[in-house]
C-alpha cells in the first residue's frame, strides 16, 4: 500500500510539472511510446529536444504485451504518453492508472477512421501505420502535441514536421511504384496474422492473414483449411512471416502448399535500433522491397 501511494503521488506531482521535464538532467520532454513505430516518428518530430522511449520493445508483440515491473515508473517520470488506440493497447490504462492516473495520452490516430473486421464483428483495426499517409496524421499530432507543451521551440517541431512529411510523401510513391511492377493477378499478400489490411487497400493489393486482426485470435482448424485452399486453388508461390509473431503455423502450411516463405516483414515493430530498418521508413522500405521480390 505504501508503494502504491508513493508512486500515486508521484504520478499527480509529474503532471503537474511544466512543459520540461524535472526528472532529466538534459532537460528535454520525456516521450513515452506503446510501440516502436509511434516511437521512430516522435525521434524524428522531436530531434533534440526529446528524449523517446518506447514500451514495447524490438519485435514484441503489443496485441499480447505482458507489461514489465517497472513500466509504470517508466511512465510515471514521463511527460507525455503516445500510443497508437484503435484498441491496440489494452493494457496502457492499468499502467497510466499505476502511475497516478493523471499522466497526459495523446492518441496518434486521432482524425483518422479505423478499418474494422471484414467479418462484421467490428473491431476495430489498429495497424493504420501500413498507409503511409496516415503516419503523416500521426506526425502532425505529435509535432501538435510537443508544440502545445514546448512553445519556444515551436518553428524547430515544424521544421522537422515538414521535413518528415516530405520523406513520407516519397515513401508513399515509392511503394505505389514498386507495387505496380507485381503482375495483377499475383498481388496477394498472405502473412501471419491480418495485419496489413490497410496496406492492401491502400497499395492495391488483397490481403489474407492466417490470424485476425489481433494475434490474441489464435487460429483455428478452418482458417488454416481455407488459407490452404486459397493457396492452392490461385497457384501462390509465396506466403510470408512477420518478426513479432511466431512463424511455426504459416511454415507449416508452406510445407503443405509448397508456397515458399517469401521473408519476413516488420508488422508491429521497426527493426533493431541502428540498422536501415530500425526506422519506420525503412521498415516498409524493407517490406516492400521483400514483397516484391518474392510475388514477381
Amino acid at each position: 500500500m505504501k508503494r502504491a501511494a508513493i508512486i500515486l503521488i508521484l504520478g499527480l506531482i509529474l503532471a503537474g510539472c511544466g512543459a520540461k521535464n524535472n526528472n532529466t538532467k538534459s532537460g528535454k520532454i520525456r516521450a513515452i511510446s506503446s510501440i516502436t513505430i509511434i516511437n521512430d516518428v516522435v525521434k524524428n518530430i522531436g530531434g533534440d529536444k526529446v528524449e523517446a522511449i518506447s514500451i514495447c520493445g524490438v519485435g514484441i508483440d503489443p496485441h499480447t504485451y505482458k507489461p514489465k515491473p517497472n513500466d509504470p515508473r517508466t511512465v510515471s517520470e514521463s511527460d507525455i504518453v503516445f500510443i497508437n488506440g484503435f484498441a491496440l493497447e489494452h493494457w496502457i490504462e492499468e499502467m497510466v492508472h499505476n502511475a497516478g492516473g493523471n499522466k497526459r495520452v495523446i492518441t496518434v490516430t486521432k482524425g483518422l477512421t479505423p478499418m474494422t473486421d471484414e467479418r462484421g464483428f467490428g473491431d476495430p483495426d489498429p495497424h493504420a501505420w501500413f498507409d503511409v499517409k496516415n503516419v503523416k496524421t500521426y506526425s502532425e499530432n505529435i509535432a501538435n502535441t510537443l508544440i502545445e507543451m514546448d512553445k519556444p521551440n515551436e518553428n524547430y517541431y515544424r521544421q522537422n514536421l515538414e521535413s518528415y512529411l516530405k520523406k513520407l510523401d516519397s515513401l508513399d510513391s515509392y511503394v505505389k511504384t514498386q507495387i505496380e511492377t507485381i503482375p495483377k493477378d499475383k498481388r496477394v499478400l498472405i502473412t501471419s496474422h491480418d495485419a496489413f489490411r490497410y496496406f492492401g487497400r491502400a497499395y492495391g493489393l488483397e490481403v489474407k492473414g492466417l490470424q485476425g486482426i489481433s494475434t490474441e485470435a489464435k487460429a483455428q482448424t478452418e482458417d488454416v483449411k481455407k488459407l490452404v485452399d486459397l493457396i492452392k486453388e490461385r497457384k501462390l508461390n509465396s506466403v510470408f512471416i512477420e518478426t513479432s509473431v511466431n512463424p511455426k503455423l504459416l511454415e507449416e502450411i508452406s510445407r503443405e502448399t509448397g508456397a515458399t516463405v517469401g521473408g519476413t516483414l516488420f508488422s508491429d515493430s521497426v527493426g533493431d535500433e541502428g540498422t536501415v530498418e530500425g526506422t519506420y521508413i525503412g521498415a516498409v522500405t524493407f517490406n516492400v522491397n521483400t514483397i516484391v521480390k518474392a510475388l514477381k
